[in-house]
C-alpha cells in the first residue's frame, strides 16, 4: 500500500512537471498530473499485482518529466534531477519504462539537435552517466546469460495482451471495455486499458490546431512510435506483452490534449457541438453493445461516463473556464473517472489476481515439517483459503514459510529443467517434475533430488506420485483440502546444507551470501551439496587446501574438500563481473561532476532548447 501511494504521488508530480516544462498553466499542469495515475493500466494491472511495474512506470514518468524540465531549463539542478531519475529508473529494471523514456528522449533530440548540435549534445550526458553508474546492475545479467532462462523470440501468442486500435481510439472513455486475449483466455475484460482522460476528445472538435508547432511535432512523433510499439507481437525478443507500452501512448495523448487546450484557441460553434454530440451518441452505443451481455452494470457505467464528458464540456470547454487559472478544480474530473472505473470493478486488480485476501493464520501449520522448504503443486490457490495447500507458493512468505518453487520470469535454466512450469508464477507440473525429483542419486547414498533441494514438505495436488515420494523418505502423509495431501520428510534442516558425505560437517553461521562450516579431518574427500541455486561467483576460502566449488548438475551449489583438510571453511558469493565493473559508478559520478563543473563555467551562455510556441 505504501509503495502504491508513493507511486501515485510520483506520477502526479511528474505530470505537473511535464505541464510546467511545456509552459502550460498551473491548473492544467495539475490536471495532467492527476490524469497520469488515473490510467486503468496503472491502477488495475500495475499497482496491485505487478507492483514492480508500478515502481518502474512511476520512475519512467519521473525521468520523462526530468527530461522535459531539462529541455526547458539548462541548470545544474535540472541536470542533477535528470541524472538521479534516470539512475533510479535503471535500478528498477523495468525495460519498458526505459525504452519509453528513450523513445521520448530520442524523438525530442531529433528536433532539438537541428538548432545547435554542439550545445544540445549536453542533454544526453546525464543519461549516459546514469547508465555508467548502473552498469553493475546489468553486467551480471549479461554474464550469466547461459544460466538464466528468459522467454525470448518473436511470437504473437494469439494476440495475448495486445491492445486493439479501438481501445486506444476510445481514450476518452473510462468505461470502454472490449474482448481481448487476457489472463483466462479470450474474454470480455471490464477494464478500459486505453483510457487517458475525458479531455482528450475536446481538441478534436473544438480546437484550432497549428500543426507547425515544434512541440506538437515531437509529441505526435512519440505517440506514433508508441502506437506501433503497442501493436508489436506479444513476445518481441526479450520484451513481453506490448500492452505495457500503452501507458506511454496514453501519456502522449494526455500531453497532446492538454497542450492543445492550453496553447490554441477553443472554438465552439453549433456545427462543432452537433458533430460532438453525434459522436458521443455513436460511441456510447458502440461501447455498450460490445460487452452488453457480460457486465450487468455496463449501461449505468456508460451513462456515468457520458455524463462526465458532458459536464467537463459544459463547465470547462464551452465556457472556456479551462483557459483561466482560477477555474474550478480540474482534478475533480480524473478523480470522477477513477470512481466510475471502480463502479464497474469489485476491486482493483481482483480479476487479475486469483486470490487477494489471506487469512491471518493458517490451519494445520504446526503439523507440518517446515524446517526446510515446502514444494507446492497446488496451483493458483483458492479464495476460501484455510490451509497451506489453499494458497499459491508465492504467498508462503506471508506466514514465514520457505518455498522451493521460486517466483521469477528470469529463472535458473538448469533448475527450470527439473521444476517444470509454464509461467513465472512457478505453478509446478507435478507429473513432469516429480519423476525427476524422486530419482535416487547413488553417489549421495541413494538420496533423492528432493532432499538436495532441502524440501521437508510436499503439497501434492493428487496422489499420483505418492508412492515415489514415499520411497524418498516422505512417509508421513496428511490429507489436505480438495483431494490434495501433505507428504513430509523424516529429515529436518537447520541450514541450507542438504547433504554432506561426512556427518560431522556442521554449519556454524549462515547469511544471504555467506556460509561458514566446521570441516572435520577425514581420510576421504568431503562432498557437500547446498539447497542454494548455483551461480558462477561462489568461492571458498579459509582452509590450507584447494577447495572445489561447482554446481551439482549446474543446479545446486556443491563444495568438495580434499582429504585431511580441516578447519573453518567460508563459502561466499560475489558477482563475477563486479570486480571489473564496480568502478563504473565512481567513474560515472566523476564524469558527471566534471560535466557539471564545465556547465557552471559556461553559465549564462544562451542555449537553444525546446522552444514552446505561443499560439
Amino acid at each position: 500500500m505504501f509503495f502504491a501511494v508513493l507511486d501515485i504521488f510520483v506520477l502526479v508530480v511528474a505530470g505537473y512537471i511535464i505541464g510546467q516544462s511545456l509552459g502550460l498553466k498551473k491548473n492544467i499542469s495539475v490536471l495532467l498530473g492527476f490524469s497520469l495515475p488515473a490510467n486503468a493500466m496503472f491502477l488495475y494491472q500495475y499497482a496491485g499485482p505487478w507492483w514492480n511495474a508500478a515502481n518502474g512506470h512511476a520512475l519512467a514518468m519521473l525521468s520523462v518529466a526530468s527530461f522535459f524540465f531539462l529541455l526547458k531549463e539548462r541548470s545544474l539542478s535540472s541536470y542533477v534531477f535528470n541524472f538521479i531519475s534516470v539512475f533510479l529508473l535503471l535500478l528498477s529494471g523495468w525495460p519498458h519504462g526505459f525504452i519509453g523514456y528513450l523513445v521520448i528522449g530520442v524523438c525530442s533530440l531529433a528536433f532539438v539537435m537541428r538548432q545547435n548540435f554542439k550545445k544540445n549534445i549536453a542533454l544526453v550526458v546525464p543519461t549516459l552517466c546514469a547508465g555508467l553508474c548502473a552498469v553493475p546492475v546489468y553486467s551480471e545479467f549479461l554474464y550469466l546469460r547461459d544460466f538464466i532462462v528468459r522467454p525470448s523470440g518473436w511470437d504473437n501468442l494469439n494476440n495475448f495482451l495486445v491492445p486493439s486500435l479501438t481501445q486506444m481510439l476510445f481514450a476518452f472513455s473510462p468505461t470502454y471495455f472490449e474482448h481481448m486475449n487476457y489472463f483466462g483466455g479470450y474474454r470480455a475484460v471490464c477494464v478500459a486499458f486505453g483510457f487517458a482522460s475525458v479531455f482528450c476528445i475536446f481538441p478534436v472538435f473544438f480546437s484550432k490546431i497549428k500543426l507547425n508547432d515544434p512541440v506538437l511535432k515531437i509529441l505526435f512523433t512519440c505517440s506514433v512510435v508508441f502506437l506501433i510499439l503497442c501493436q508489436m507481437p506479444s513476445q518481441s525478443g526479450m520484451l513481453r506483452y506490448s500492452i505495457r507500452f500503452l501507458p506511454f501512448f496514453t501519456l502522449m495523448v494526455n500531453v497532446i490534449s492538454f497542450y492543445i487546450l492550453d496553447r490554441f484557441e477553443i472554438v465552439v460553434t453549433k456545427g462543432r457541438e452537433r458533430a460532438f454530440f453525434y459522436f458521443l451518441i455513436v460511441s456510447a452505443i458502440i461501447s455498450y453493445s460490445i460487452c452488453a451481455f457480460e457486465f450487468k452494470n455496463l449501461l449505468m457505467a456508460d451513462f456515468f461516463s457520458l455524463v462526465l464528458v458532458l459536464c467537463a464540456y459544459l463547465f470547462f470547454i464551452k465556457k472556456q473556464a479551462i483557459k483561466t487559472e482560477t477555474s474550478l478544480p480540474l482534478f475533480v474530473v480524473p478523480l470522477a473517472s477513477v470512481l466510475i472505473m471502480f463502479f464497474t470493478l469489485s476491486g482493483v486488480g481482483e480479476k487479475y489476481m486469483y486470490q487477494i485476501d489471506l487469512p491471518k493464520k493458517l490451519e494445520n501449520l504446526s503439523n507440518l515439517n517446515l524446517s526446510g522448504s515446502v514444494m507446492s503443486f497446488s496451483g493458483w490457490g483458492y479464495h476460501d483459503a484455510h490451509e497451506l495447500a489453499d494458497i499459491n507458493s508465492s504467498q508462503f512468505g506471508y506466514y514465514d514459510v520457505k518455498t522451493a518453487n521460486g517466483y521469477s520470469p528470469n529463472g535458473q535454466k538448469y533448475i527450470d529443467q527439473v521444476l517444470v512450469h509454464s509461467l513465472p508464477h512457478t505453478l509446478l507440473d507435478q507429473n513432469a517434475s516429480l519423476p525427476q525429483l524422486t530419482q535416487q542419486i547413488p553417489e549421495f547414498g541413494n538420496q533423492c533430488l528432493l532432499s538436495m533441494f532441502g524440501v521437508s514438505t510436499i503439497v501434492l495436488g493428487n496422489g499420483n506420485m505418492l508412492d515415489a515420494v514415499k520411497r524418498c523418505g516422505f512417509g508421513r502423509v496428511l490429507p489436505g483440502p480438495r483431494g490434495m495431501m501433505y507428504a513430509m520428510s523424516q529429515k529436518t534442516y537447520s541450514s541450507s546444507l542438504a547433504y554432506a558425505s561426512a556427518p560431522a560437517v556442521s554449519v556454524s553461521k549462515e547469511a544471504n551470501n555467506t556460509i561458514k562450516l566446521a570441516i572435520p579431518d577425514e581420510k576421504n574427500a568431503i562432498t557437500m551439496v547446498f539447497s542454494r541455486e548455483f551461480w558462477p561467483g561462489y568461492s571458498a576460502h579459509g582452509l590450507a587446501c584447494k577447495v572445489d566449488v561447482s554446481g551439482y548438475r549446474k543446479m545446486l551449489l556443491s563444495v568438495t574438500v580434499p582429504p585431511h583438510c580441516q578447519g573453518e571453511l567460508t563459502v561466499s558469493y560475489f558477482p563475477k563481473t563486479w570486480k571489473y565493473t564496480l568502478f563504473s559508478p565512481l567513474l560515472g559520478l566523476i564524469l558527471f561532476g566534471v560535466f557539471l563543473w564545465r556547465e557552471r563555467q559556461q553559465a549564462g551562455k544562451p542555449v537553444s532548447g525546446l522552444q514552446v510556441q505561443v499560439a
